[in-house]
């Protein structure tokens, strides 16, 4: 009895440990998947806090359409995120999320939450002599209304995590497939956002596949027009990644019952 399956003892005996590797890594690309999700819906949601705690402060109510709001509240969020990225925040995060993550579900959250206190604490502290009375009054509100957005953010990638995780086999590769292609995207479209500026940035696209969002800039050198959402760009750019996950989660979803087939 030389032969188990198809397989010698031999082959049998080595592809345990091999197994046990993939597995390894696979959770491991999901937790930089969820992780990172996790850090831009944060960063979305902390810019709308931002914005609305700067025009509370100044007594300004924001005017223009929706697409100039969302504008505003992207603009924030990137300038939000920076600040917490320049001050280690998302490198803390990364420690406890991706290479070390209990399996409790409060607990991630909770040092989550301890995190983001302590280092947005550090920003207002390192730059307390420049800011004014109002901007300095705002600390104590964006570290608690902060720290439960960050909460949230960390307990829905919590529990996505763990369904993922343990997820059925038959509707494993169609989340997978969202899972990476989301990834594929973000990091896509934060090389584009990163770009270097080559001549006037006046309008500049931002975007890919399709332009979604568009710089403001000055017309005639006086006239000064928002940035925009381009919602055609938007939607064709949804309709694409909807329809790459669902290529993705087929072929893999076929290449799984092949393999179960050979076996």
């Amino acid at each position: 009895m030389g032969v188990t399956m198809g397989y010698d003892r031999a082959d049998v005996g080595s592809r345990r440990p091999t197994n046990h590797l993939i597995w390894r890594a696979m959770v491991t690309l999901k937790r930089v998947v969820v992780w990172l999700l996790e850090r831009f819906l944060e960063a979305c949601i902390l810019g709308g806090l931002f914005m609305y705690l700067i025009v509370r402060s100044g007594g300004d109510v924001p005017r223009g359409n929706l697409t100039s709001l969302c504008s505003d509240v992207w603009i924030s969020g990137v300038v939000v995120a920076v600040l917490l990225f320049v001050h280690g925040y998302y490198l803390t995060t990364a420690i406890c999320g991706v290479l070390w993550r209990s399996p409790k579900l409060w607990v991630y959250p909770a040092i989550t939450v301890a995190l983001f206190a302590l280092h947005t604490h550090i920003i207002f502290l390192r730059g307390k002599p420049d800011l004014t009375q109002e901007a300095r009054a705002m600390e104590l509100p964006f570290v608690g209304g902060g720290a439960v957005v960050a909460f949230m953010c960390s307990l829905v990638g919590n529990v996505a995590l763990k369904r993922w995780t343990s997820v059925r086999q038959n509707s494993g590769p169609y989340l997978s497939a969202t899972g990476l292609t989301l990834l594929f995207f973000l990091l896509l479209n934060t090389a584009n956002y990163l770009r270097p500026v080559i001549g006037d940035s006046s309008f500049r696209p931002y975007g890919l596949p399709f332009t979604f969002y568009r710089e403001g800039g000055y017309v005639r050198e006086w006239v000064w027009r928002n940035g925009v959402l381009v919602w055609r760009g938007l939607i064709a750019d949804i309709a694409v990644l909807a329809a790459v996950v669902m290529l993705v989660g087929y072929v893999s979803q076929r290449i799984r019952i092949a393999q179960r087939v050979r076996q």
